[in-house]
């Protein structure tokens, strides 16, 4: 009895250090034939690890769970230093051999000098290394520059255990790629691909009856189709919590390509409207867009849209209808105010840039400086549309 006594001692005294040590360490859990998730504290994110015979392979590194908005980018070293760690402790100290990533953007990619000081390759693209060598340390690069590896079309990584085929597409071919290139990363053993966030799934309500489709998604569709491919489960970035395995399977997507609404053609009928309806007919758009649950970031996009096309007038229409279905949300005075300074308003801009701000002080997306630079990038737009 005295034995079995000590022993649960030492027991309980061995799981307070790992406890303790427990918040040092990211969570990791096992999906299945060598694929696991990793969580982060620090991010709504997950990192995708393979595991190959005598190596580790982490797909996206995000820390810090940002998207194209970032405006400032930075290495994120402490939480690069924690993957690090927590690989070591998992996986019994088999060492990371690669980093691979998707894009730039800091929910694929918030860390990188902790994984050059230790030897890890980088499988990225030249133009999104182009864009995190910004926030990666001069010694790292010059000590470093043969870690990177650079795909132009396809990569593979394989031994017996596993492998991954990287696949590199551009915003030319399929235009709704948030940067100017991406990369696809397709595990042959399990039938998966990690998609990243190019797997844009709608989660709002149905619209108009139908799950809405999304432009990303048609692009993810037609690469698959154009490659050949046809995965089981498509990975994410975002935690899939009512999913088996933290994955989306592929019938979703297929359903949705089938019988979903395109946002691109309530754009279209939106941008089609004639300009005396929506003066004459505002609170008959409002119900109509209310009755189908149209959601407002589609209005939104629909103002940028016009904005492209110089029809200034009709973009104040569906900036100022984008206001009025969601006057809470600084975007919508943001929006209008754009579209007020693009004409010329400048008081009623700078009045509704205040609006923003007053709904919240730390909105950092828009404002004068913004639109000063984006009126300067239409300008030169429109001088080609003319031309």
């Amino acid at each position: 009895m005295k034995k079995f006594a000590e022993l649960l001692v030492v027991f309980f005294a061995v799981t307070g250090i790992l406890h303790s040590q427990s918040g040092e360490l990211n969570v990791i859990k096992e999906s299945g034939n060598g694929i696991y998730f990793m969580y982060y504290d620090s991010s709504n994110s997950k990192s995708t690890v393979v595991e190959f015979e005598d190596f580790l392979a982490l797909i996206e590194a995000p820390v810090k769970d940002q998207g194209g908005n970032a405006r400032e980018l930075k290495d994120h070293e402490y939480g690069g230093e924690k993957i690090l760690r927590s690989l070591a402790a998992y996986f019994n100290n088999k060492p990371l051999k690669y980093f691979l990533y998707s894009h730039w953007h800091p929910h694929s990619v918030s860390t990188v000098n902790p994984f050059l000081r230790s030897g890890v390759k980088i499988v990225s693209t030249q133009k999104n290394y182009d864009v995190i060598k910004k926030f990666i340390d001069t010694v790292s690069i010059i000590s470093h520059l043969d870690n990177f590896i650079f795909v132009t079309d396809s990569l593979l990584i394989s031994d017996r255990k596993n492998s991954i085929t990287a696949h590199r597409f551009t915003k030319q071919d399929f235009p709704n790629v948030p940067t100017d290139d991406y990369l696809f990363f397709y595990m042959p053993k399990q039938n998966v691909l990690h998609c990243a966030c190019m797997y844009n799934k709608w989660e709002g309500e149905p619209v108009d009856g139908k799950e809405m489709l999304t432009d990303r998604e048609e692009d993810l569709h037609r690469f698959l189709m154009t490659r050949g491919i046809s995965p089981d489960y498509l990975i994410r970035l975002s935690k899939e919590k009512k999913e088996p395995n933290d994955m989306q399977p592929m019938h979703g997507l297929h359903d949705v390509i089938h019988n979903g609404i395109k946002g691109s053609d309530i754009m279209k009928n939106f941008m089609e409207t004639d300009q005396k309806y929506l003066d004459e007919e505002q609170d008959k758009m409002l119900q109509d867009i209310i009755k189908k649950n149209i959601p407002s970031s589609l209005v939104n996009s629909t103002v940028y849209s016009l904005l492209r096309k110089k029809e200034l007038q009709k973009a104040l229409s569906f900036a100022r209808l984008q206001t009025l279905l969601n006057p809470a949300d600084p975007n919508s005075w943001d929006t209008f105010g754009e579209v007020y300074y693009f004409l010329g308003e400048t008081q009623l801009a700078e009045y509704y840039e205040k609006q923003s701000k007053l709904i919240n002080p730390e909105y950092t997306n828009g404002g004068m400086e913004v639109w000063k630079k984006d009126l300067e990038d239409h300008q030169k737009i429109w001088k080609e549309f003319s031309n």
